[in-house]
């Protein structure tokens, strides 16, 4: 098809994302609509579009955009404009005027070939100055010929964006050469970048196609299972099974083995056959150091005055420790580490307040940090023990894609860290977490280690007690728990024996239900009874062991959302891609975002979509409610948040709920398991509901084989601690 050329004026910007523009256009004694990936560009401005003509349903005929590009100014007033549009850094229509009366009509093509020199000569124009001005026209026009060029290719407009920045003016020679790098910089994945690469004629038996390769199967299949490594063997079938479908040219066996060997010490880490990323084996290594370093340490002091000090806490506050609680707190006085652990209804909570208690008693003067994987873990933490707490990130000032704030040459001051849900910290963030400890700081771990290991690499907290790591495991359970269903059925799931259920109870239901399709309308029947039994939203928590399917989160929150809170035109919403965002509904947080203040895992509810008032510019806002704090997204944000009427069982780790309702079906059979049923049942405070088939119970109880994870670091631990030992005695 014949490629056709359209000049005109944005009239009305009808829709836009980060990467997508549908907008009127008028030009050519003619007004229609343009599509395509168009950057950048605001009302008013003059474009000369490439592209062809089709039909649209909703739009009627519309001009299909693959290329476009802003046309050199032919008058004086069209570079004036130019110069002074948002476009142009540091440039008014004063500073434009004075440009123009000094360079010329052609201003732009001169600042574009001779840079700053030839705006240091005009009377006012700094070098500062003159630099901005400079970068803006030339990225300007540099930019659209960049991503008209990668366009062709299958590159989006956003992706060329992020390649000029990493590449500069080189970005089109660069990813012409390897088209592999889009996958470094994370802008696509192995397959996307393979198509492209096919597009631009690379060979299948290219050297960056193997690298890339090896490097998207290891950290793919590391993430997947949470592994820290993949033994070579595997490394090597996997990545030739990826290679070699669907292609005639076969990559060999040696070439992988080559390619392993060539990006080792760069990407990769070859530990004796055993293959990690590299920065996964730099986390497990200085993870297992520090650990070492630290144990069997001791600041020793006020250990002879914790027993009286015990005594003293019993009889203020009117309480009898068991004795494994007893042990817990005179061990954190013996031991520069510690791990708690512990079951539903054994007073974990209840020792860890009495340790800090008698710790402040013992270090007047020392600071304390409590801190938790989740900002609704943390803020659980905080109103349980009464003591300020805080996401691990936070306390350490991790943001994404920069160092932390706080490092082993910039150590934390707090003497006592006491980390909850430590089942839930993966080897990178426990690596950056103990790097920022200082070594004669008190560490305390708080954790299930029977429930599900982290999402990412690592399974530290078991790996920690595997390795040595002094810990105290809190096994009676105390008569208030006992009388609950919900804490004695955790038990019974987690030593694989079936549910006992009292009828005469309202704390424990069992609805049997077989077909999903059945099991998922009485998923939201049940929804609906506790509203009107008075429950909030905020306090039914619903959890699927899957995402896809029937009784998957993804059909359940449109289930719910339909019925708990339904269209209505006194309702706004929006739309992003398949999902609506509806006033009053009740979503998610998917990431850390430090600017708003509102981290990954966090729940509210959607308040309001308005409009205000930034910068001069009316923009349009969606307003959620997140634990009484207002926070703001526009529509480009809305990949931040997820509907949260129905979430994984892994994304409830490390919150709570008075109500939790859960399907259990033979249908997503791979799920059943003790440890993910164990953690989706503990999330309940008042009322648990299964809703499926005793079946499917009977076998997530009895299967106890939690994935292995490949992991190194109980090893490291122990090993480095023999090390450390024999350096003490040969002293």
């Amino acid at each position: 098809m014949t490629e056709e050329t359209y000049t005109g004026t944005v009239s009305k910007i009808i829709y836009r994302n980060d990467d997508f523009l549908i907008a009127r256009f008028s030009g050519d004694s003619q007004e229609t609509t343009i599509k395509g990936s168009i950057l950048g560009v605001k009302q008013g401005e003059k474009l000369t579009v490439y592209g062809n003509w089709e039909h649209h349903a909703k739009y009627g005929k519309q001009f299909a955009v693959t290329r476009w590009e802003r046309p050199l100014p032919k008058t004086d007033e069209q570079a004036i404009a130019f110069l002074a549009s948002p476009l142009i850094k540091g440039c008014g229509e004063k500073r434009a005027k004075q440009i123009v009366n000094h360079l010329g009509t052609n201003a732009l093509e001169r600042i574009a070939d001779e840079g700053v020199s030839c705006l240091t000569a005009i009377k006012g124009i700094g070098e500062k100055k003159a630099q901005k001005i400079a970068d803006s026209v030339i990225s300007t026009f540099e930019v659209q010929k960049i991503i008209g060029k990668l366009l062709q290719y299958g590159i989006s407009a956003k992706m060329a964006m992020k390649l000029y920045k990493e590449y500069g003016s080189n970005a089109v020679a660069v990813i012409e050469e390897n088209p592999y790098k889009l996958t470094e910089l994370n802008l696509v994945g192995f397959h996307k970048a393979d198509e492209i690469a096919k597009n631009m004629g690379i060979t299948p038996l290219s050297g960056f196609r193997i690298n890339a390769c090896v490097q998207f199967v290891l950290k793919e299949k590391c993430f997947q299972a949470g592994h820290c490594y993949l033994p070579e063997d595997e490394l090597i079938e996997e990545t030739l099974r990826c290679l070699n479908h669907n292609t005639d040219e076969k990559v060999t066996n040696n070439e992988v083995i080559q390619s392993i060997s060539n990006l080792e010490e760069k990407r990769i880490v070859n530990d004796n056959g055993f293959v990690y990323p590299k920065f996964l084996h730099e986390h497990e290594m200085n993870l297992s150091w520090k650990l070492a370093k630290m144990q069997g340490s001791t600041r020793g002091k006020g250990v002879s005055s914790v027993v009286k000090h015990i005594k003293n806490y019993q009889k203020q506050h009117n309480v009898v420790l068991a004795e494994k609680q007893r042990e817990a707190i005179r061990k954190l006085f013996e031991e520069n580490l510690l791990i708690l652990t512990g079951n539903p209804g054994t007073g974990k909570t209840t020792v860890v307040q009495a340790m800090i208690d008698i710790y402040k008693k013992v270090y007047k003067k020392d600071d304390i940090a409590l801190c938790a994987p989740t900002g609704r873990a943390s803020r659980k933490l905080a109103e349980v023990t009464g003591h300020a707490a805080s996401t691990i990130h936070r306390l350490i000032g991790l943001q994404p894609g920069e160092a932390p704030q706080y490092s082993e040459d910039n150590p934390l001051s707090e003497q006592l860290i006491i980390i909850d849900e430590m089942s839930m910290v993966d080897v990178r963030l426990a690596s950056k977490l103990m790097a920022a400890i200082q070594k004669d700081a008190i560490v305390l771990f708080v954790g299930d280690a029977d429930q599900l290991p982290s999402v990412n690499p690592g399974n530290v907290l078991k790996d920690m007690i595997e390795g040595g790591i002094p810990n105290v495991k809190l096994t009676e359970i105390f008569r208030q728990a006992q009388e609950s269903q919900i804490v004695t059925n955790a038990h019974r799931i987690n030593q694989g024996q079936s549910l006992l259920i009292d009828d005469s109870k309202n704390d424990f239901y069992f609805i049997q239900k077989e077909d999903p399709k059945k099991i998922a309308h009485m998923l939201v029947k049940s929804a609906v009874r506790f509203v009107e039994l008075g429950y909030a939203l905020e306090d039914i928590l619903v959890l699927s062991p899957i995402k896809k399917g029937p009784i998957g989160t993804i059909t359940l929150n449109e289930a719910l959302q339909e019925t708990l809170n339904p269209a209505s035109s006194s309702k706004k919403e929006w739309k992003k891609g398949n999902t609506i965002f509806r006033q009053g509904d009740k979503v998610i947080q998917t990431k850390n975002n430090y600017d708003k203040d509102v981290f990954n895992g966090d729940i509210g509810t959607i308040k309001d979509i308005t409009q205000i008032k930034s910068d001069d510019e009316i923009i349009d806002v969606m307003i959620c409610d997140f634990m009484g704090e207002e926070v703001e997204y526009t529509k480009d944000q809305l990949n931040e948040l997820q509907l949260a009427y129905c979430i994984t069982i892994h994304k409830s780790q490390g919150g709570q709920a008075p109500v939790v309702i859960i399907p259990v079906s033979t249908s997503h059979y791979i799920m059943l398991a003790r440890n993910l049923i164990y953690t989706g049942m503990t999330r309940a405070e008042e009322r648990m509901v299964f809703i499926g088939t005793k079946k499917a119970m009977h076998i997530a109880a009895g299967n106890n084989k939690v994935t292995q994870r490949n992991t190194k670091l109980a090893k490291r631990i122990l090993s480095n601690i023999d090390s450390k030992f024999a350096v003490k005695s040969a002293r």
